[in-house]
């Protein structure tokens, strides 16, 4: 009975500790990914999706983000993109990609929308602009 005992209270730390990691992700990794409107009006319109998860059609005013959490799928190929419009400006492009790891750093993706473009950061460092509006 002692050797029952032992071993369910292994299993329970076991199971606390994988639970606790990020995002409650188990045997793949979390990652959180926000989309920054840094744009004077009318609001940043977004669309953001995976090929498993449509997110939907959101409106953002300035200063505001729009966020989700995920863990990546075990085939590792998970992958979000999102479309933003803005006045008669809008842009296409993937917001996470699987082997990001190092791109995200501990687990974060920071999206922002400016009037010159779209910046990212992967957290603890300066915004790097990435993309160039395209007129409507």
């Amino acid at each position: 009975m002692k050797n029952f005992t032992t071993y369910a209270v292994v299993l329970v730390n076991i199971f606390l500790i994988m639970a606790s990691t990020t995002f409650g992700c188990f045997f793949t990794s979390g990652y959180h990914v926000h989309v920054t409107n840094q744009l004077p009006a009318p609001e940043l319109e977004l669309h953001c999706a995976s090929g498993n998860n449509d997110l939907g059609n959101h409106k953002i005013v300035q200063g505001y983000d729009f966020n989700w959490e995920f863990c990546e799928n075990f085939a590792r190929n998970t992958l979000f993109f999102c479309h933003l419009s803005w006045t008669n400006k809008e842009f296409s492009f993937d917001v996470f990609s699987s082997g990001w790891e190092e791109r995200c750093h501990d687990g974060q993706c920071y999206w922002e929308a400016r009037t010159d473009g779209i910046y990212f950061t992967g957290g603890g460092r300066p915004f790097k602009k990435e993309y160039d509006w395209k007129s409507k």
